[in-house]
């Protein structure tokens, strides 16, 4: 399935999903985000998919997961998806987390369209804990726009239980999808889940020296410069950057520069 081209029947469903994401058009809610679902299920030829608000920081958690699976809908948010966050097999993921492409949207903080086996390779992924312990399927394709500030995002995850993986077919079908469903998506969010139930970033603020090391290497000064400039001992500036990348959960520099321009951008 995943070999075949883009047929006439394609671009009828892509023309379908693109008329309920219009801006102005369908009303948002989980009516509509149903019907996206379950069109992109047949366009990819996926066993299920799924819509979530995510937030990874230094908890994994949920607000809304929307699915449909083989003709089944249903939704989970509140008390139900904390249980469902909480079960081991989570801990397994969040263990691999920043290794897979799944972070590859809160590594960049932009949108991004990946598939475990285009990314890993089929045998890679087909052995690995994160999909042993919690996946359980032949492969999943993913497309995430970061929502929220750092850590957060909107996700549509679609999977296959059996048969061959997603192609280049699938994944180049869901990057034509990219630019048009984040407003669909965050304005449903926004009409289905009370504001008290919602993810947000769990933020621990940054020491001010932290702080304005880390403007300074954003600028693309290296640890050595930035000691030249605040003459401080090369060991202390690693310290200061290596303590800032705990307290935003990041796992390299380039991660907390963006996480750092993501929460000075929503301070305005």
């Amino acid at each position: 399935m995943g070999s075949r081209g883009v047929t006439g029947h394609d671009i009828v469903l892509l023309k379908d999903i693109l008329d309920l994401a219009r801006p102005g058009g369908h009303p948002p809610g989980r009516e509509t985000v149903g019907q996206v679902l379950r069109r992109i299920e047949q366009l990819i030829g996926s066993d299920w998919v799924n819509f979530q608000d995510m937030n990874v920081g230094p908890r994994f958690r949920r607000s809304w997961v929307q699915f449909v699976s083989h003709g089944d809908e249903g939704a989970a948010w509140g008390k139900e998806l904390v249980e469902i966050d909480d079960d081991p097999a989570v801990e397994v993921l969040s263990h691999y987390w920043w290794q897979l492409d799944c972070s590859l949207v809160d590594r960049t903080g932009r949108p991004s369209v990946s598939a475990c086996c285009l990314s890993l390779g089929e045998r890679t992924w087909a052995n690995h804990p994160a999909n042993t312990e919690y996946g359980h399927g032949v492969d999943e394709l993913l497309l995430a726009y970061p929502h929220g500030g750092p850590g957060g995002s909107l996700r549509i995850l679609a999977g296959r239980e059996e048969g061959r993986p997603f192609g280049e077919r699938e994944l180049v079908l869901m990057e034509l999808l990219l630019p048009h469903l984040k407003p669909l998506l965050a304005a449903s969010l926004e009409h289905e889940v009370a504001p008290e139930l919602r993810v947000v970033p769990e933020r621990r603020p940054l020491t001010e020296r932290q702080r304005e090391i880390l403007r300074l290497v954003a600028t693309g000064m290296s640890n050595r410069q930035v000691c030249r400039q605040l003459g401080l001992s090369e060991n202390t500036v690693r310290k200061h950057l290596e303590n800032a990348y705990a307290r935003v959960g990041a796992q390299s520099r380039t991660e907390a520069i963006a996480w750092l321009r993501d929460l000075e951008a929503a301070a305005g």
